[in-house]
């Protein structure tokens, strides 16, 4: 059984079924759940059993949703979450982030990204609540030199997971 880390859960999509699940709750619903993986915050494992969504055409398939549930109840009643892969600022410097013409400001990127390496080296004192509310500048497409927005976040929030599992 494989098992998904919360940034894998933030991004899930399925396929749409003429009448399905509404697309916007399912993903409202999983980022609780992905919050809940991450340390966030707490939820009832049955509450991931018993939820229901609209039903809306061009809807996502209710078979997929609720297979994804399943595993993910079982994930949130046991409290199983992967491993980020984030272990040494080595690990972090090795992530590749794709430019965009637009998106957050690579030098203030990479500027926070080094400082989080050298913390996860036992260098520094970052906590996952400064990386939860870490905020960068946005470049305009004229300069193209930016970060793709979704591959950041992504990455903070396993940053900000791994932190979170270290007591920070």
């Amino acid at each position: 059984m494989q098992y998904l880390r919360p940034t894998e859960i933030r991004v899930r999509t399925f396929r749409r079924k003429r009448q399905g699940y509404d697309p916007g709750q399912v993903h409202e619903f999983l980022s609780i759940i992905a919050d809940a993986l991450s340390g966030r915050m707490r939820l009832n494992p049955d509450h991931v059993q018993t939820v229901r969504f609209a039903a809306v055409p061009n809807g996502y398939d209710p078979r997929q949703v609720d297979e994804l549930l399943h595993l993910l109840e079982f994930q949130v009643r046991n409290g199983i979450v992967p491993p980020t892969g984030l272990s040494t600022g080595e690990d972090l410097a090795t992530r590749k982030i794709p430019r965009s013409s637009t998106g957050y400001d690579r030098v203030e990127v990479d500027a926070f990204l080094a400082r989080a390496a050298a913390n996860l080296d036992g260098r520094g004192a970052m906590t996952s609540t400064e990386v939860r509310n870490t905020r960068f500048s946005t470049t305009s497409g004229l300069l193209g030199r930016g970060y793709q927005v979704q591959a950041v976040d992504a990455l903070l929030d396993d940053l900000e997971q791994e932190l979170r599992f270290r007591g920070r």
